[in-house]
């Protein structure tokens, strides 16, 4: 009798244990990309004030025009809305909810960024590229809170990324429809996600490479009527329905929010014109040297033979336009040149395939260095507070710095001792590039206190319990836009208005005066109402009834008469 072995197929037999370590490695990586989440409470304002909307939207609001604090809100485009309010009803409101929806388009943005690269420069430069991506500081950082950036940066990179597979050498004309036809799409979401930045920018960096190339040869492949169709399709919808129930929707959001922050410094948020040099040279740590001569030799090598269009210049070209466009602009803030990592990160990843171990080395070397840089710092952190946000903060964000520090030490001298194996090398090195940012972005929640309410309304419901929802609640000369969340209700605004302009120009009742506050305070059976302890101080020595529900540095929490307790009422936990 003869015994048979059941042998192994060939490619199982022969898969690499490598591949199984990068795997797991992967699976790590996703972990803490997803995992954290929760860990921090929401800050203001960005954080609180797109949660706060879709928490509206999602509890039975308005889908068309979105609102905050009751009011129209019409500064953004709706598109991260509606996917926040559907993960809110389905998967219910807190902070690993509320940041779903940056963290999973930025991990789509990674895999995006391995995809594209594979097609155009190679397998290997593509995984490459996706390890770069997925250990930038900004990318990181805005991938892990709460900003309408990272969505914008998924679609506009994916409008890109098809743009130039389809313009690649070999496509059937099928193909480089179908392609051209998802940029046209990405493009639409780019637009619904935060504005037209989602069609000039994508435009502005094919005119530059038609500029420069001096063939416009390209300007025939892009399939200009169905593409438009599809854009059109997709976006002038929204703008149509909100500009019919809104009138002055056009002049708002087009003339406002676009032309004049772009060309006036009414938004106050100036900055000199090499502001985003400095940026980018943080944000893009610690691959900024490699990004930056992975920019330079894609703007000035000749295009490989045989290739329709450069890819590499067209990659650079646009990461510039980025840079320029937004410096020119009146209105700078850090999150604006997201968009560019992913392009930097494929040119990054072409240059460490191509320039192999010496590219890799000096990769390693800005790893350590700016390991090394982060631990300076921590022993260097100011003993006293410069900003009221940061009181009680900032010493104790020593510790995660020297941890982030000491993590990223480790992977750089790990990974140098494999450098011959640029893969592995290079998984390693970002992976501690993700753990060291990870543990800066978690970190920040020492900081909580100066930019959340969480902790000062779960000091109410330990003292008072859970208040009454039918009790007008007033927000006296400001608006923290976490409070409604924690509420799970809106304020009454109280001598503010802000970035709510708009929405109480178009509903005057929505807010009063401080002298319509006080006449309805002591008329009222039962009040509450969140000040600064300035203010505060002032009404109490005018003789306005207050009982002290809680209070920190930053907020009084008051209700007019002390709210009653019945006997053994459980005191419920915080909403978020």
């Amino acid at each position: 009798m003869t015994l048979v072995v059941d042998r192994a197929p060939p490619g199982i037999r022969a898969w690499p244990a490598r591949r199984l370590r990068l795997g797991a490695l992967a699976a790590l990586a996703l972990v803490a990309w997803f995992g954290t989440l929760e860990y921090r409470e929401l800050f203001v304002p960005d954080e609180g004030r797109y949660a706060e909307i879709a928490r509206e939207m999602a509890s039975g609001g308005d889908w068309i025009v979105p609102h905050l604090d009751g009011l129209r809100y019409l500064e953004k485009p709706p598109l991260q809305y509606w996917a926040s309010a559907t993960i809110f009803r389905l998967l219910g409101e807190d902070e690993w909810t509320a940041r779903l929806w940056p963290a999973l388009t930025g991990f789509l943005g990674v895999l995006a960024v391995f995809l594209t690269g594979s097609r155009l420069f190679g397998r290997r430069a593509g995984l490459l590229a996706a390890l770069l991506a997925a250990s930038t500081l900004e990318y990181v950082v805005l991938s892990q809170v709460l900003t309408l950036d990272m969505g914008l940066t998924l679609f506009l990179s994916a409008a890109v990324f098809s743009f130039l597979l389809a313009q690649r050498a070999g496509v059937d004309a099928a193909r480089r429809r179908a392609w051209m036809l998802g940029a046209w799409t990405m493009m639409g979401l780019a637009v619904l996600s935060k504005g037209l930045i989602g069609v000039v920018l994508p435009a502005l960096a094919l005119a530059a490479y038609v500029a420069v190339e001096r063939d416009a040869s390209v300007l025939r492949r892009l399939h200009w009527v169905p593409g438009l169709a599809v854009l059109v399709a997709l976006t002038l919808p929204w703008f149509a329905a909100v500009q019919w129930r809104v009138p002055e929707f056009f002049d708002f959001f087009f003339v406002h929010e676009h032309v004049a922050r772009f060309a006036l410094p009414d938004h106050h948020r100036p900055g000199p014109w090499y502001y985003f040099i400095g940026i980018f040279a943080l944000g893009a740590a610690p691959w900024t040297a490699l990004y930056a001569a992975a920019v330079y030799r894609g703007a000035t090598r000749a295009p490989e033979p045989a290739q329709v269009l450069n890819a590499p210049r067209f990659l650079a070209l646009y990461a510039l336009v980025v840079v320029v466009f937004f410096s020119a602009s009146k209105s700078k803030l850090p999150a604006y040149i997201l968009p560019i990592f992913p392009a930097l990160a494929l040119l990054g990843g072409r240059e460490l395939a191509v320039r192999g171990s010496c590219a890799l080395r000096a990769a390693l070397v800005s790893l350590a260095a700016a390991a090394l840089l982060l631990a300076a710092s921590a022993f260097a952190l100011p003993p006293v507070e410069w900003r009221a946000e940061l009181a009680g903060g900032v010493a104790h964000y020593a510790p995660w710095m020297l941890a982030a520090a000491a993590v990223a030490l480790v992977a750089a001298w790990s990974a140098q001792r494999l450098v011959g194996r640029r893969l592995r090398a290079m998984a390693i090195a970002a992976a501690g590039a993700l753990g060291a940012q990870l543990l800066l972005v978690n970190g920040a929640q020492v900081f909580a206190d100066g930019f959340s309410t969480e902790r000062l309304m779960l000091e109410v419901e330990r003292r008072w319990g859970a208040l009454d929802r039918d009790v007008p609640f007033y927000s006296v000369e400001l608006y923290d836009q976490t409070l409604p969340l924690h509420l799970g209700r809106t304020l009454t605004l109280v001598d503010y208005r802000d970035e709510l302009d708009l929405g109480l120009r178009l509903q005057p009742d929505g807010a009063l005066d401080l002298g319509a506050f006080r006449r309805a305070w002591t008329g009222a059976a039962q009040a509450y109402a969140v000040m600064r302890p300035a203010r505060f101080a002032v009404e109490r020595a005018g003789g306005l009834p207050m009982t002290v529900l809680a209070q920190d540095a930053r907020y009084v929490i008051v209700a007019r008469d002390a709210p009653q307790l019945a006997d053994g009422r459980t005191r419920p936990s915080a909403v978020w």
